[in-house]
């Protein structure tokens, strides 16, 4: 039965696979053993070497049981029956074929039988037929590497667990796993029992047979049986005879089938051998022969890959329908071999693998396809042209990848075909020459050239640099390749724009012409610094022209006859030193302290040491003549030793004196002959002065000699300067110049000259060694080396003290401060500082009067009335008088006694009751009574008396202790009245009258009721809270409390403190009790502290927690207090009181607010929270509708759940619907949620006036929102419906094509294109046939079986006709063939998408207009913007100005009260000569004020400027009117202003007459001054006149007068008030125009606000759209995924 379903299945399988055009074609299955004998092997055979003796079992005694097995030689039935080798079991299908079979050895358990195949082949199954018993254990193995590595098929056993342990017995759950079978391995039958193994086990599907581990399983090279374990039975039936039991066991078969094919993976049906033999003379008939004839364009034993030039495609095997050939390869001609890339196949998407292998004619690429480097694609010839590829023209070293050219012309990549790429810096059709300022053509560089690099300082503007060496063109002083350096002598490359400039170093401060190249700094000499050499460094000084003075006060005197005779100052010669102090206001014409006055005839000796520089030297001489005579000095040089230097040895010096005139007009005399000077040598100048011609010949002249000086001529130093530099010396005079003596300014010719010259004569620059103790800091003029000198300090060093200062030290010099009217000058002793004074005058400063003197400056004898010698030197009152006298002139007698001293009457003691020397005198004083001459006392306190002051007054008592009177004050501490008799006891002393709430014996308590201090008066009435003392201390009324006495604390209450009881202690409160404070009582967890208020007893409670002891929870808080109080979260304005539930937390909104927190309007009230108004009265009747549809929206949920149970699952729509229910939801969540409200686009409205008005848009957009949500509602809810039928589907696809529709009208108002995708069209088309395919037939048979659906979609139930069906339905078609579905009043799903589109786009228009309409008011706002800009810059110019005037009236104001206290000092002087008055009084009257009014009206012109940026009022918008109304106020500051202005002509008219009041003291002063002169000489004729006294006081008196008038009527008063109202009011006019530039500055920001409001709004409108076109363009994809859903 099995060989018989073997063959019909051989049968159908070769009728189904011959013809392999048509798909997968497959070889016939057959026998793989037929014609392979010698390729079949046992591991064990019987009488393989001899022949040998086998038994069977058998129960008859007579039956034959012995054999012999002899298989040396092959079976043959008539001569070899014996034989048993392996190739016995090849079926041949023979009638006696049970005669032959195969037998291993006796007892041999581990036997085998392997089939070596030549190939690999399929495997189908394995039948075993045994002669004897099967195997009680055995496996089968096979090989797919020609028997290297095995694998085990299967294991049979009778008992597996014992034979294989470790195998599972089965059975199989998968395809591929190894288990042991049982069911082959019984002991019965005996014989012909059966083995049978099959590759694949039928149970399983196998969907993909060539899936790897399915080939695995069906394919082998080598097949091996393996029998581990024999059957054994007992040995009762064999005989005794019978030695040996194991020689019936052994195996033994009949036959073996090992079905399969040859294995061609689908490509072949025919198979020829492996080798090519002739199969008709050397193959058996029916041999299964390995090598395929190969189909599909393969090749191999198994067509296991492509054939040459057939690799485009990957080598796949054929399955079903599909062939899966082999695709050619396409070379265009130039190749003929190619290989399978899978990269290139999957970056192809699956559409081309192969690559060319070898390409000729130049191409290369995968297909050949692309010309090969270094040549390019002719474009005139296709790519299959043998010549389509030419070489590239282009220089290598040019151009990149070494002569590579593009190679093919491609405009959208901008390639041209041949076109050289060159490299950065190359150029040229061939790229052989390098771009403009680009060098060195090379192919080692990456960019082909080098750049020149041409500094752009350095070279010419708009050159080129030359292409081979690079060298740049240079401008003037500059070199290198790329002048990127000067010239020697030149610097500064790049620091300007003039290139390389000169070093121009110093040249006597430089060591030569040469300086850096990049800053230009000099070699300089040392102690010089600066780039040119030209400055000295810090510390040092150039010497100035005249450095070389020698004083005359320290030269030699020389007689006058004899030249070489010499004497010393003080002797005959008459030559003395006169010094001369500087006076402030006065230039200094001399040098050093004074002069040397040197009479006619006489000399002077300078002696000369320092000579730094051998050259050439001017004398010069500085002096002062006394008269107007003019004089004569001669001059002779005498050096003390040889000259050394050879520049003054070949001069030498002149023998004869010179002659140098010294003119009376002048100050300075030149010698006009030079005289050469070296270092090292002293030379004596003599130098001897006479008159020219002298005007009284008996009469001693004298001239006063300043100084000698060298000048260095510096025409005497080589290489200094040019003829240029010499002229210039010349022409502006340098020397006589430098040779002044005083202040002056040097040209800066000659000063540039005068450095250079002291640099090289003194080889850099000199220390300023200025001197540490008299200057301020180590540092000097930069020329001349002067040293910044302390006070009174001179001398270039700063090391002596100034005429008229003495003590010099650390803090300088001190003035002498010699007093001008009481020395004779102002010069004093430079080491004690003493003046000289005049007489009666002493001190060091000659400031006060001598001993027995006053009245400094005019010394008077002193005046006491011959009882005194000294007086007060300023006052004249007497010192120390004598004889008991007193007073101011000794002119009365002292307290205690009583005389007349003025009329020379001796003072006498007053006897009150006895003289002032002993103990019994109690009074101040006494006077005599001019008319009864008796004595009067004036009585101590404490005592009376009518003459002798021997009697107790009141307030005091007789103190019986005393031996004599001693009257002792009441001890009553001060408690009593004194004036009262009886406010103490006279006797006793005892206090009887206590005053000041006070008692006692001696009043030293307080009263009761009182406390304080009875001893300081300080009793004070207690003062107690009612509420915090006992009622029995206070009796109330006007009774006092009682309190301490010391201190006045009052008795409080229990928990009460304070001194008057009128406050709880901390933790208490509620004083107002009457009886003491309570306790607070605060929860210690939940308040902040144990302290509350003292008169509600709040605690403070911590957040939360409210309550007097914080014991509650707050109010938005709940929960219980004594654990935790939790914040409700509520929102305040959401709320009404209270605000939540205490216990649950839950808030208590408010009417039409709703929410967890109360932060959102309910249902039925708009969206605006706070304000939460309600909806208008159709809401309630939509929402009606809407509750009704979505309880009908359940049912049909409810509906759909059935029908999924009942209809089964649909996988494939799954997938799709989950991905319509996320479009839609995110379609749904941006219209309830978009960027910008509706409300807040309507906010908007404002900023485009009254005529761009749109009343319907806000209520439009509205319902556009509120019908999408409706419509996306019921979407969702249709497209959760798993099961539905495909008419309605259909239905809906025609809604929503209607959708479309009106979708690409307004994409065409937008302007925007929709760009469907066939590649999802065509997916959907593929998913909806498999998904409708099973369901068309059934939903057809009852199209009626979803009718609510069908009522969603149209708005009418599916069960009316269409004829009086409002809305259509499924099968309605309208009078042009169209299908009706939906309608104007309909509610389906489709009408209401529909009407919403159309309002979408209607929405679009207006915020289309909306958008080009909000460019005018933007353009209105830029335009205002602007405005206020330049108003704002105006205000901003205007304030500035205003400020700078401020700043102006201010320093004036400073210096006119800096003028006016100098001129008050100076006149309230007494010193100050009359002159000096009218020499103020001149300088006043020029005065000048610093602006005149014309000059201030034309500062105030400015604010004529901001009239031109006054706003039309209908132009403008009304915020503009704050800028009106600033203009309008700058009008008012500008009247303010010319108030000012009349203010300022006040002032001038008052200066006007100040100048009159000038003028008259002016003369009042000169008159002045002449009596003053009369009065000072007859002061000095004669002081006894008494008359000329008297005239001297009046003078006096008058001019103390005069004083007094200019103090009083002082005009500069008035002037300073003036110019401190003008101030005042133009600080008032800068605050004011201020706060109007704040207001523009305000102004400009709320338009800056109001126009970034309208860019955010415009901002928001654009994502609004946006997002509507999103929407649209989903549904519209939505819609064409439907609408490709058909049957």
């Amino acid at each position: 039965a099995l060989q018989d379903s073997t063959k019909l299945l051989l049968i159908r399988l070769q009728h189904a696979h011959d013809d392999c055009d048509a798909g997968s074609c497959h070889p016939a299955v057959g026998d793989l053993l037929l014609g392979r004998s010698k390729q079949l092997t046992a591991s064990s055979t019987c009488g393989m070497n001899s022949p040998q003796k086998y038994c069977i079992i058998g129960y008859l005694e007579a039956e034959q049981k012995c054999f012999l097995c002899d298989s040396r030689y092959p079976y043959n039935p008539y001569t070899q029956h014996n034989s048993h080798m392996v190739e016995n079991v090849i079926a041949t299908f023979e009638h006696d074929r049970k005669k032959k079979w195969w037998q291993s050895e006796n007892g041999v358990d581990h036997v085998s039988i392997r089939l070596d195949l030549e190939t690999l082949f399929q495997f189908s199954h394995l039948i075993l037929t045994f002669k004897t018993f099967r195997p009680a254990a055995m496996l089968v193995e096979r090989s797919t590497d020609f028997g290297h590595t095995w694998k085990v098929f299967r294991y049979f056993a009778q008992d597996c667990a014992a034979s294989f342990p470790n195998i599972s017995p089965g059975p199989a759950k998968n395809v591929g796993d190894v288990i042991c079978d049982s069911r082959y391995s019984d002991i019965e039958p005996s014989t012909e029992g059966e083995v049978v193994l099959k590759a694949l086990d039928p149970s399983f599907e196998i969907e993909d047979p060539y899936v790897p581990y399915i080939q695995e399983l069906v394919t082998l090279t080598n097949l091996r049986i393996n029998f581990t374990k024999l059957h054994t039975l007992g040995d009762a039936l064999l005989g005794r005879r019978h030695s040996d039991p194991l020689e019936k066991y052994y195996y033994a078969v009949y036959e073996m089938v090992v079905r399969g094919s040859c294995f061609c993976n689908g490509h072949a049906s025919q198979c020829d051998p492996v080798q090519n033999l002739r199969g008709d003379v050397f193959h058996q008939p029916g041999m299964v022969h390995g090598r395929c004839l190969c189909h599909h364009n393969t090749e191999g034993l198994s067509c296991e890959r492509c054939k040459d030039f057939y690799n485009d495609a990957p080598w796949r095997p054929a399955e079903g329908t599909q062939d899966n050939a082999c695709k050619r390869c396409n070379c265009n001609g130039h190749s003929g071999r190619c290989h399978f890339d899978l990269a290139m196949y999957q970056a192809s998407g699956g559409v081309s693998g192969g690559v060319c292998e070898d390409c000729q004619d130049n191409t290369t690429g995968q297909h050949c396809d692309q010309c090969k480097p270094f040549f390019y694609q002719d474009p005139h010839k296709a790519i299959s042209d043998p010549q389509a590829c030419l070489p590239c023209n282009c220089n290598p070293e040019g151009t990149l990848y070494n002569g590579v050219c593009e190679s093919r012309t491609d405009p959208a990549l901008g390639m041209v075909a041949g076109r050289c790429p060159c490299k950065g810096n190359v150029e040229g059709v061939r790229c052989d020459q390098c771009r403009a300022n680009y060098y060195g053509l090379n192919s080692s560089d990456p960019f082909g050239c080098q750049p020149c690099n041409c500094n752009p300082s350095g070279s010419l503007p708009f050159s080129i640099c030359d292409p081979a060496t690079g060298a740049c063109l240079c401008q003037r002083f500059t070199t290198g390749r790329r002048c990127e350096k000067c010239l020697v002598g030149y610097w500064g490359l790049g620091n300007s724009l003039h290139g390389c400039s000169p070093c121009d170093c110093d040249i006597g401060g430089s060591q030569n012409n040469l300086c850096s190249p990049k800053d230009g700094q000099c070699k300089c000499l040392p102690n010089i610094v600066s780039r040119q050499c030209n400055e000295p460094a810090p510390g040092y000084f150039f010497l100035p022209l005249d450095y070389y003075i020698y004083e005359a006060e320290h030269a030699k005197p020389l007689s006058g006859s004899a030249p070489l005779g010499v004497m010393q100052f003080g002797q005959d010669s008459a030559v003395v030193v006169v010094f001369r102090q500087p006076s402030a206001g006065r230039s200094v014409t001399w040098t050093g302290p004074g002069f040397a006055r040197v009479p006619s005839g006489a000399g002077l000796r300078f002696a000369i040491n320092n000579i730094p520089f051998a050259m050439d030297f001017d004398i010069t001489i500085r002096y002062e003549p006394e008269s107007l005579e003019d004089w004569l000095a001669s001059v002779a040089i005498q050096p003390t030793g040889t000259l050394s230097s050879q520049r003054c040895k070949n001069k030498g010096l002149s023998q004869e004196p010179s002659a140098l005139p010294l003119p009376a007009t002048k100050r300075v005399a030149l010698l006009q002959t030079p005289v050469c000077l070296e270092p090292g040598t002293e030379y004596f100048v003599d130098v001897y002065f006479s008159q020219s011609s002298a005007s009284d010949p008996k009469g001693k002249s004298f001239i006063l000699i300043d100084s000698l000086g060298l000048i260095p001529r510096i025409s005497s130093m080589e290489n200094l300067c040019s003829e240029k530099d010499l002229d210039e010396y010349q022409k502006y005079h340098c020397i006589e110049i430098a040779s002044e003596v005083g202040p002056h300014v040097l040209p800066e010719a000659c000063a540039r000259l005068i450095v250079s010259m002291s640099a090289r004569i003194h080889n850099g620059a000199v220390a300023c060694k200025c001197n540490p103790q008299g200057s301020l800091n180590a540092s000097c003029g930069k020329l001349g080396g002067q040293c910044w000198c302390k006070a009174n300090v001179v001398g270039r060093c700063c090391d002596t003290c100034s005429a008229g200062s003495y003590g010099f030290g650390f803090h300088g010099c001190y003035a002498c401060e010699c007093h001008p009217q009481g020395s004779l000058n102002t010069l004093c002793d430079q080491v004690t500082g003493q003046c000289s004074c005049r007489r009666e005058v002493d001190g060091q400063r000659c400031s006060r009067c001598l001993a027995g003197y006053f009245g400094f400056p005019h010394c008077r004898p002193c005046v006491c009335n011959g009882f005194a010698e000294l007086c007060d030197p300023v006052t004249g009152v007497c010192l120390n008088c004598r004889g008991f006298t007193a007073g101011s002139h000794c002119e009365r007698c002292m307290d205690g006694y009583y005389g007349n001293p003025l009329n020379r009457e001796p003072c006498h003691p007053c006897m009150c009751p006895e003289e002032p020397t002993s103990n019994r005198y109690f009074a101040h004083s006494c006077y005599q009574d001019s008319q009864t001459a008796q004595l009067v006392c004036n009585c101590l306190e404490g005592y009376s008396g009518t003459n002798r002051c021997d009697e107790c007054p009141s307030g005091f008592y007789k103190n019986p202790g005393s031996p004599g009177l001693d009257c002792a004050p009441c001890p009553c501490n001060n408690n009593i009245d004194l004036t009262d008799p009886e406010s103490c006891n006279r006797i006793t002393g005892e206090c009887t009258k206590c005053l000041h709430n006070t008692h006692g014996t001696n009043c030293q308590f307080c009263k009761p009721g009182y406390f304080g201090s009875a001893l300081d008066q300080n009793c004070q009435r207690c003062t107690c809270n009612l509420s915090g003392v006992h009622p029995s201390m206070c009796p109330g009324g006007d009774a006092a409390c009682l309190c301490d006495p010391a201190t006045g604390a009052c008795p409080c209450l229990p928990n009460v403190v304070g001194v008057t009881c009128n406050q709880c202690a901390s933790g208490y409160w509620d004083l107002a009790s009457g009886k003491g404070c309570q306790i607070c009582d605060c929860d210690p967890k939940n308040s902040q502290s144990n302290q509350c208020d003292q008169f509600t007893g709040q605690c403070p409670c911590k957040l939360g927690y409210s309550g007097r002891c914080c014991d509650e929870c707050e109010e938005n808080y709940f929960g219980n207090p004594q654990a935790h109080c939790i914040s409700c979260e509520c929102n305040l304005e959401g709320t009404s009181h209270p605000m939540c539930d205490k216990a649950t937390g839950v808030c208590n909104c408010r009417a039409g607010v709703t929410g967890r927190s109360c932060n959102q309007c309910g249902r039925g009230f708009e969206k605006d929270f706070p304000s939460c108004h309600q909806c208008h009265l159709c809401f309630d009747q939509w929402d009606t509708e809407i509750t009704a549809l979505a309880q009908t929206v359940q049912g049909l949920m409810r509906f759909a759940a059935n029908l999924e149970d009942k209809g089964g699952q649909m996988p494939s729509c799954d997938t799709r619907f989950k991905a319509f229910e996320d479009a839609i939801s995110e379609t749904e969540r941006i219209l309830r949620h978009p960027v910008l409200s509706l409300e807040k686009a309507a906010k908007m409205y404002p900023l485009h006036g009254t005529q761009y008005e749109f009343p319907d848009l806000n209520k439009n957009i509205e319902d556009i929102g509120e019908e999408a949500d409706l419509v996306y509602e019921l979407l969702q809810q249709k497209i959760h419906l798993k099961s539905f039928n495909a008419f309605a589907i259909e239905e809906q696809s025609k809604g929503l094509s209607a959708t479309h529709g009106a979708q690409q009208m307004a994409s065409a108002s937008y302007g925007l294109p929709l760009y469907p995708s066939s590649q999802v069209r065509g997916t959907s088309n593929w998913q909806w046939h498999h998904l409708c395919r099973d369901q068309t037939t059934v939903l057809w048979k009852n199209p009626f079986s979803h009718l609510p659906f069908l009522f969603q979609v149209c708005g009418v139930p599916g069960d009316k006709p269409c004829v009086t069906a409002p809305c259509g339905g499924a099968l309605c078609q309208d009078s042009h063939g169209l299908r009706q579905c939906g309608g104007p009043n309909c509610s389906g799903a489709l009408p209401l998408s529909t009407d919403a589109f159309r309002k979408a786009e209607e929405t679009a228009v207006l915020l289309n207009n909306l958008t080009t309409q909000l460019l005018e008011p933007e353009n209105q706002v830029e335009s205002i913007r602007k405005m206020a800009e330049d108003s704002k810059l105006k205000g901003s110019q205007f304030n500035a100005q205003l400020e700078r005037i401020k700043n102006q009236i201010e320093v004036d104001g400073e210096i006119t009260k800096e003028f006016i206290r100098k001129v008050k000092d100076f006149l309230l002087d007494e010193s100050v000569p009359p002159e000096d008055i009218e020499k103020v009084a001149n300088y006043v009257l020029q005065i000048n004020l610093p602006l005149t009014p014309q000059e201030l009206m034309g500062m105030l012109d400015i604010m004529d400027h901001c009239e031109k940026y006054k706003l039309d009022a209908h132009k403008r918008n009304r915020k503009w009117e704050e800028a009106r109304m600033l203009l309008m106020e700058a009008q008012e500051a500008e009247n303010q202003m010319n108030k000012t202005n009349d203010k300022l002509n006040d002032l001038s008219a008052k200066q006007s007459e100040m100048e009159d009041e000038i003028a008259t003291l002016q003369a009042k002063m000169l008159m002045n001054k002449n009596q003053a002169t009369k009065a000072r000489a007859g002061a000095e004729a004669s002081h006894n006149n008494s008359i000329l006294l008297q005239e001297f006081a009046d003078i006096k008196r008058k001019y103390s007068i005069l004083q007094e008038k200019l103090k009083a009527r002082g005009p500069p008063k008035a002037t300073l008030e003036k110019v401190k109202q003008l101030k005042e009011a133009a600080e008032k006019l800068a605050e004011e125009t201020e706060k109007k530039i704040k207001r523009i500055t305000d102004l400009e920001k709320k338009l800056q606000d109001l126009n970034q409001t309208k860019q955010d709004k415009a901002e928001q409108l654009r994502q609004l759209e946006e997002q509507v076109i999103a929407i649209k363009n989903e549904i519209t994809e939505q819609e064409s995924k439907y609408a490709t859903c058909k049957s």
